[in-house]
């Protein structure tokens, strides 16, 4: 093989250690300009990105201005997964009727049931609004047709069931 030692220094260990020592820091010295550059660029990234975001951002209205006042009322528990609880929340925002409930964007519905407190219903509030307009439309057994699928898991689109 080869000599480690080939011309028999006293001092070749700490030859060998202070030249390891010296490759690690210039290691580090290298590595380190380089995660500051890609840290710059990443940093640079984010804040063009979250100037997009904020350009985009969507403006949702106040719950007082989505809500228009319809007589009379419809039975909201009709709805898969509203129970007792969700229908009062809705009903005390102004919410009776199935018309109401199917022009609401879900991330107000989303929002308005996470301010009122938790609740228990078995279905995410994402399909609450297209059901609403079945329920309004009058078309019941569509309605009940995708309502079972739900609970049997099958389906979530009431795309398949519309004509």
């Amino acid at each position: 093989m080869f000599d480690l030692n080939p011309y028999h220094l006293e001092d070749a260990s700490l030859l060998h250690f202070l030249m390891l020592q010296g490759t690690a820091v210039l290691a580090y010295l290298i590595f380190r300009e380089r995660y500051k550059r890609q840290l710059t660029q990443l940093t640079d990234e984010r804040q063009l990105l979250e100037a997009e975001l904020e350009a985009c951002q969507i403006i949702e209205p106040d719950v007082e201005e989505v809500f228009i006042v319809t007589p009379g009322r419809d039975d909201l528990k009709e709805i898969a997964g509203i129970n007792p609880k969700a229908e009062a929340i809705l009903n005390d925002i102004g919410v009776f009727r199935f018309a109401q409930l199917a022009d609401t964007p879900v991330t107000t519905v989303r929002r308005v049931l996470a301010e009122r407190g938790p609740l228990l219903h078995t279905y995410d509030p994402v399909t609450w609004p297209r059901q609403a307009m079945l329920a309004a439309e009058g078309r019941w057994h569509e309605l009940r047709l995708w309502q079972e699928q739900m609970r049997r898991g099958e389906s979530k689109d009431v795309s398949q069931l519309l004509p």
